[in-house]
């Protein structure tokens, strides 16, 4: 019997950071590399889907390739985080199945042989399994950042997990481009209030209270300032998660303060 896989939300950090050895990215460099590990066995997973904050389509959009070559979407960077390699496999079959499967559901969706991975897979799977031998799925967010569209599109993708395909969500718990230029290193967390908030919603034991929380999640304190207006696309990959996590809670399984200042958690839905 094939054992259910995880649904996981993983912080990804600043362009290819974690992977430079950049000191503020530490902490988050080895919960990838290490403690991951105690939460998703490589050894019994098929496949990883994985959605990215750094695709935005009108629908969703789903990498179908045999093999993706690396998309560098990132700029000013060392030249050694541009020659990075990571020969993944793409699984065409599966991407057709997950077409079929969202159809099946009412939600619009589209393959893409061509794209490339970007950094929001290569980035942390380069950490997670640098062996590069587990077949990678790529998907969109929507460029609506609609909450309720994105938990639909997790409830779609729950199925997958009982075929022993992991469900990755890439993105950031708290993603505010000014603010990381301004209040480095205040010493002081900014997003406490809203960290809370997640953490209470993500790890709530009814499912409704997680649903409801997620698909009006702008309306709460510091919502705003965690994910400026229009500028959502690194929390859509966390309400996809949520979504695909089953009727049981959710666990934080990394809670870090970036430089002190910016608080950042990744969660886990192991069971149905």
């Amino acid at each position: 019997m094939t054992a259910l896989a995880p649904a996981i939300f993983v912080n990804h950090g600043g362009g290819p950071m974690p992977l430079l050895g950049d000191k503020e990215h530490e902490g988050l460099t080895i919960f990838l590399r290490d403690e991951i590990k105690k939460h998703l066995n490589l050894k019994q997973i098929k496949g990883i889907i994985l959605v990215t904050a750094h695709w935005e389509e009108n629908k969703v959009t789903i990498s179908s390739g045999k093999h993706h070559d690396l998309y560098f979407d990132y700029y000013g960077f060392p030249p050694e985080s541009y020659k990075y390699k990571y020969d993944a496999p793409g699984n065409p079959e599966l991407a057709g199945k997950l077409k079929k499967t969202l159809d099946n559901a009412g939600i619009e969706s589209k393959l893409d042989p061509k794209r490339g991975w970007d950094h929001g897979v290569f980035v942390p799977m380069m950490l997670i399994n640098p062996a590069a031998d587990i077949p990678i799925i790529q998907v969109s967010v929507l460029n609506n950042q609609d909450p309720e569209e994105h938990y639909k599109l997790g409830k779609a993708l729950y199925e997958f997990r009982k075929e022993g395909i992991a469900i990755l969500g890439s993105g950031m718990s708290y993603h505010n481009m000014r603010e990381f230029r301004n209040s480095r290193n205040k010493k002081q967390v900014v997003n406490k209030e809203f960290d809370d908030f997640l953490n209470e919603v993500c790890t709530a034991e009814n499912e409704d209270k997680r649903r409801t929380g997620l698909i009006s999640w702008r309306s709460q304190p510091g919502a705003d300032e965690a994910h400026p207006p229009r500028a959502a696309e690194h929390f859509m990959p966390l309400i996809v998660i949520a979504g695909a996590g089953g009727s049981g809670p959710g666990q934080r399984i990394f809670n870090w303060d970036m430089g002190g200042t910016f608080r950042l958690s990744g969660f886990i839905w192991k069971g149905l």
